[in-house]
């Protein structure tokens, strides 16, 4: 059970399981994406395919056109030239075949926990009774059944980051995108969230693109890890995460995730670096 407040009931432990995704949707193709933003930042000419159901892990230094490359994903930004696409589709702009988890849970302070969950299904046009009980669903599988009528106030970070998830996921969307969802969290509440993540990955069988500066999280997380280089962000590893799941926390521990680890640091420091003696050579 993660974290609640006040004494657990019978009820807290019987999560419901949502729904799983369509088989075969979630295919993201980037192709020869570029975003320019002044000075070197954004992306460059990346190219990029995600498998339907595949957890995908960001790395790469500050700047180096993570976010960008998930906003481009999600419709928030346009591309200067190149195409993502979602299934075939060309991405024009967000729709609710990709779900965005932000670090900073962007909920409604106003409303509960329930009325923030089914937000989304009202703006596509549910009834108020449909998309309460669809929220309710949701809740109870990210285990917050009785915190429904509770507002974001009363509510840890770990249990504001939980309803953000069931937010996105009551859409039921092909495509799960997270930028940094767990980067404001202490270290207790973090594995317990990563774990929580694991558990509703492999119920809804969705595609996950997970940003994160953490290579200890990506490579716990992640089928691949992408490692972009220093801004404009190209590819520099694609790695296989070749660990078996589910992934206990002592293979923190083995040679292959350290190995592994040490391969990407190497890599991210090396970018860090460059970008770093380029910018203190601008004027």
């Amino acid at each position: 059970m993660l974290e609640t407040s006040g004494n657990p009931s019978p009820a807290d432990d019987a999560r419901l399981s949502p729904p799983q995704t369509e088989a075969g949707k979630g295919r993201v193709e980037l192709r020869g994406v570029s975003v320019s933003f002044g000075e070197g930042a954004g992306l460059s000419e990346l190219s990029l395919t995600i498998e339907p159901g595949e957890f995908l892990c960001l790395l790469g230094p500050s700047g180096c056109g993570k976010s960008t490359a998930l906003n481009a994903i999600g419709g928030f930004v346009a591309p200067s030239s190149g195409e993502v696409a979602v299934d075939g589709a060309p991405v024009r702009g967000p729709g609710p075949d990709r779900g965005i988890v932000f670090q900073h849970y962007s909920l409604f302070p106003w409303k509960t926990a329930q009325d923030n969950v089914a937000f989304g299904l009202r703006m596509q046009g549910a009834s108020r009774a449909e998309a309460r009980r669809a929220a309710c669903d949701y809740l109870a599988a990210v285990g917050l059944a009785r915190f429904a009528q509770d507002y974001p106030a009363k509510l840890s970070g770990g249990m504001q980051q939980r309803v953000a998830i069931a937010r996105a996921l009551v859409n039921r969307p092909a495509v799960l995108l997270m930028d940094e969802p767990f980067g404001a969290l202490d270290a207790q509440t973090r594995a317990l969230m990563q774990e929580h993540l694991l558990e509703q990955w492999r119920e809804v069988g969705n595609t996950v693109v997970f940003v994160t500066h953490d290579v200890d999280e990506a490579l716990f997380l992640g089928d691949r890890v992408i490692v972009l280089s220093a801004a404009p962000g190209r590819v520099l590893l694609d790695l296989r995460v070749e660990l078996p799941r589910p992934r206990p926390r002592e293979i923190y521990a083995s040679a292959d995730f350290n190995e592994a680890k040490a391969r990407c640091l190497e890599l991210i420091r090396r970018e860090s670096r460059r970008a770093f003696e380029t910018s203190d050579a601008l004027p």
